[in-house]
This record gives C-alpha cells, sequence and structure tokens, in this order.
C-alpha cells in the first residue's frame, strides 16, 4: 500500500488508517508497529507520529503491551445500536478538540454502601473501586463526580493516575468495554459538600446524573454519579424515523411509553436512555 508524498508522511499514514478501519467495528485492534511499517511501506518513526496523533485526536486507544485499539465514532445507521466513544466524559471532551484534566478527590477500594450494592449486585460488604474526581474541561470546573465499580471486576484500577487518564479507556484496556450508558438527570439543590467542591452556595440548583455503564453483552460495569452547576449543562442528541412501524402503531407506542414513565418517575424525574448520544456530564 503506497503513501502519497504530496503531504508529510505521518499526516497521510493518519488518514489512511482512519479511511482503512472507519467502517471496522469499535475497538477493532491495529496491527503492530512493524506490521504498520510493512503494511504502509512507511518507517517505524513516521508509524509512531501518526499513532501520536490518532491518540491525541481521541480515533485511537493505546495501551502498554496491549497495543492499539480503534475508537473512533460510529453513527446509529437506521435500528441499529452501535457503540460509541462519546459515552466518555474523557473521549466527549477530546473528541470536541478540548482538554479535560481531573483533581483526584477519592481512589480506594472501600466496603459498598447498601444503595451501590443494589445497583450493581454485589452484596452487602463486598469491595468496590470508588473514584472521585473533580473534572475540568480546559481548566474551568465542570462537574463532581463518583465512579462505583465492582473491585473484583479488576482490580488493576487501583494502580492508576486519573488526574489525566480516562477510567473508561482504562477498563477497555482489560477487555471491559463500554458499550452502552442509561443516564438518570435530575434537578437537585446542592447540599454543603457538593456546594462546597462546585464552588456554589447550599442549596443552588445543580444537575444530578447517575449513569449505568454496560458491556456490549449486558453486563453492567459501572454506576457513576455527577453533579454540577445546572447552568453548564448540554445534552446533543440524534433522533432516527423507524419507517416500518404504521402511524396508530407508533402514536399508540409513544402515548403508553411516556404514561409509563411519567408515572414512575414523578413530576420532577425522567429517565433517559443514552446509547451514543453526547451528554457532556
Amino acid at each position: 500500500m503506497a503513501i502519497k508524498k504530496k503531504q508529510l508522511l505521518y499526516m497521510q499514514l493518519k488518514e489512511d488508517i482512519l479511511a482503512d478501519y472507519e467502517k471496522k467495528p469499535y475497538y477493532s485492534p491495529l496491527p503492530g508497529e512493524r506490521e504498520l511499517c510493512d503494511v504502509y511501506n512507511v518507517s517505524r518513526p513516521t508509524v509512531r507520529r501518526a499513532l501520536e496523533i490518532l491518540e491525541e485526536e481521541g480515533c485511537i486507544m493505546r495501551f502498554a503491551g496491549k497495543g492499539a485499539f480503534f475508537i473512533g465514532t460510529k453513527k446509529q445507521q437506521g435500528n441499529k445500536k452501535a457503540a460509541s466513544s462519546r459515552i466518555a466524559f474523557y473521549n466527549q471532551v477530546r473528541l470536541r478538540g478540548d482538554y479535560t484534566s481531573s483533581k483526584v478527590l477519592t481512589q480506594k477500594a472501600e466496603i459498598v454502601s447498601p444503595a451501590i450494592a443494589e445497583i450493581l449486585g454485589i452484596r452487602e460488604g463486598g469491595m468496590v473501586f470508588h473514584l472521585e474526581r473533580l473534572r475540568y474541561i480546559n481548566g474551568k470546573l465542570w462537574t463532581l463526580a463518583d465512579s462505583y465499580i465492582d473491585y473484583e471486576l479488576c482490580p488493576e484500577l487501583l494502580e492508576y493516575d486519573y488526574a489525566e487518564r480516562s477510567l473508561h479507556n482504562t477498563l477497555a484496556g482489560y477487555g471491559y468495554v463500554p458499550f452502552q450508558a442509561k443516564r438518570c438527570i435530575t434537578a437537585q439543590k446542592a447540599n454543603e459538600y457538593d456546594a462546597f467542591h462546585l464552588g456554589l452556595q447550599e442549596g443552588a440548583p445543580i444537575c444530578h446524573t447517575r449513569t449505568l455503564v454496560y458491556d456490549k453483552e449486558g453486563k453492567l460495569l459501572e454506576c457513576a454519579i455527577s453533579r454540577g452547576d445546572i447552568y453548564k449543562i448540554r445534552y446533543d442528541i440524534t433522533t432516527y424515523n423507524q419507517v416500518d412501524i404504521g402511524d396508530e402503531d407508533m402514536a399508540g407506542e409513544l402515548e403508553a411509553d411516556w404514561k409509563n414513565k411519567a408515572d414512575s418517575a414523578g413530576p420532577e424525574r425522567m429517565d433517559i436512555d443514552s446509547d451514543s448520544d453526547n451528554l457532556l456530564w
């Protein structure tokens, strides 16, 4: 496979890799550096620079001893659901061209609380990995977030520094690839603890988001709870028209679905299931 020489080789290689992988499944592995040299007929420094750029742009993830994996976003087609790197806050921000960092407040294995044990399906008295962070976009405080993961799922999570590292990408490196996120968004009043860390007055309105993250097989990987200034919320959603259903059936289905959710949620709460939608929380 020949490389065009009208532009920098590593930039052309980057584009060629994207073109070759854009239709491949999420988290497809890339060949090793030597094989990439042979496939694209370029030098190893060229391959390394192209991979660096792909990683900086949020198109691949690289792990020492494991290689590189393609995470370029894919849009939904018809009624099919595709995995998306937009589930992770870190990847959302990077794909927008912005910079994210975190201040880690808590990172430890702890005895699970009854509420989190029920959500994650862990026995009471079991252990969870708990990661609490203040999360920033371009240096500005965005949210206070707690992540809870069954400790037995991936004990290695304790070994990493998440100040500038993605928790989801780290999970994926151990074979637990986030595929679907279900989010419940509510407006609440900031308690003393949240107000202190978010720089708000106690009782100020905040956006409270609970996210449940699943892999492709439907296994629950994480329960995340985020709080942030309600006036900073941003939610981008793409909808698709289902053409293989009659108007009467669709109307009845929507009416029933809305009534069921409204009855169970009450006037101040509504659940939103999100697969590849972009919620910067």
